[in-house]
């Protein structure tokens, strides 16, 4: 894997620690520091070559080190205003606050998802039926809410299907990059994790959605030391949270989803009874709803008599929702380049569709769609 992008970031957060270090800015090196060991971790789990492996996890493990002897103070960078110091430690003391995603201008709903309808059958059942009807739900002992994890392809819909289900039950929609909060927390989860707990269950019904799951939650071989060891304490410290999360008296619903691309890497311990052992496959668009998704970006709009949308459609087999937004958004914009040139309206012609296919490139390979049927056949998968 070409890793040259993620070596010169590397290089970039590195030199920014050491120069904000020297300058006294304690706290802007380490965020820096952490995220150079962060990018050393991620090049050394993915190089090709035993050496390169060493050499990066070697890096990361001294960078964490010195983060921790070097760095672990609260240190703001002194100024001659006494003023200005007092507001930056009032800063960095500050509890962290969280906003909900608004979705209520952009709401969505499952009518907005293209198929998927065995995704949404499950989520029916696990979340919004027990709200809908709470007297057979008490009956028979379900509540709303709980844990979700969604995996599938990248690119197939699984932050859409979580817009759509707080667009369904009027949740309050927290989104988290479980990455960014690696990188910007790492020290600090238990605070950060706690403020976005306690900000959700002051709602009446809230979800929170951890994006790029396996970033917090894929299986670790060695905890002894250096990255390794720092994960480990923020994973104990996430499963914390997870397990002990509970309804305050005025939330009604707590739902927390997770979404991976890898789901073969997730640690057993994040799916065990409880946890999220609900786990959703959100795959690629059937024709139905590929047709769907095309009718719903290019019906409208002014087309050669030779344009077949339906057959459009049927030649982006293979392809993720995302991609096929991606295309249709590309072959409205040829015709409307044609249009700002003539001053009037362009149909939009068989070229363009085809040319919008040629120039986007598929990113899920039949091997990847292998891997995941593996896996819902209960195969190990080796990464």
């Amino acid at each position: 894997m070409n890793n040259s992008a993620k070596v010169e970031a590397y290089k970039s957060f590195y030199a920014t620690g050491k120069e904000l270090y020297g300058a006294g800015d304690i706290l802007g090196a380490r965020d820096a520091f952490l995220r150079a060991a962060e990018l050393a971790d991620d090049i050394s789990t993915t190089a090709t070559t035993n050496d390169v492996k060493i050499e990066y996890h070697k890096l990361a493990s001294k960078i964490l080190d010195f983060v921790r002897s070097h760095c672990s103070g609260k240190k703001p960078i002194r100024t001659a205003d006494a003023e200005q110091n007092k507001q930056a430690q009032k800063k960095d003391d500050e509890m962290p606050t969280f906003q909900p995603v608004d979705t209520d201008e952009n709401k969505v709903t499952f009518a907005d998802v293209a198929g998927l309808e065995d995704v949404k059958d499950q989520i029916r059942f696990k979340v919004l039926a027990p709200l809908g009807n709470p007297e057979l739900a008490k009956l028979y002992n379900i509540k709303p809410g709980g844990k979700i994890m969604l995996y599938g392809p990248p690119g197939t819909g699984k932050t859409f299907i979580a817009r759509a289900i707080a667009g369904e039950v009027d949740a309050k929609f927290f989104a988290v990059n479980c990455q960014d909060l690696i990188s910007k927390y790492m020290g600090d989860s238990s605070k950060q994790l706690d403020a976005l707990f306690e900000t959700a269950q002051k709602n009446e019904r809230a979800i929170i959605f951890f994006d790029e799951f396996d970033s917090v939650a894929s299986k670790r071989g060695d905890s002894s030391g250096g990255v390794d060891a720092e994960m480990a304490r923020f994973v104990a410290t996430f499963l914390t949270k997870v397990d002990g999360f509970k309804k305050s008296k005025t939330n009604k619903m707590l739902l927390l989803i997770s979404a991976t691309n890898r789901p073969w890497v997730i640690d057993s311990a994040m799916v065990r009874g409880g946890r999220f052992d609900t786990q959703i496959y959100v795959g690629l668009p059937d024709e139905g709803a590929r047709e769907f998704m095309v009718n719903k970006a290019l019906k409208n709009l002014p087309k050669d008599d030779d344009v077949d949308l339906k057959a459009f459609a049927v030649s982006l087999k293979g392809f993720g929702g995302g991609d096929i937004t991606a295309i249709c958004e590309k072959v409205k914009l040829e015709a409307y380049k044609r249009a700002v040139k003539s001053g009037k309206a362009e149909n939009i012609t068989l070229k363009d569709l085809e040319k919008a296919i040629k120039t986007t490139r598929n990113v899920i390979t039949e091997e990847e769609l292998a891997k995941f049927e593996a896996y819902r056949n209960g195969e190990e998968i080796a990464e």
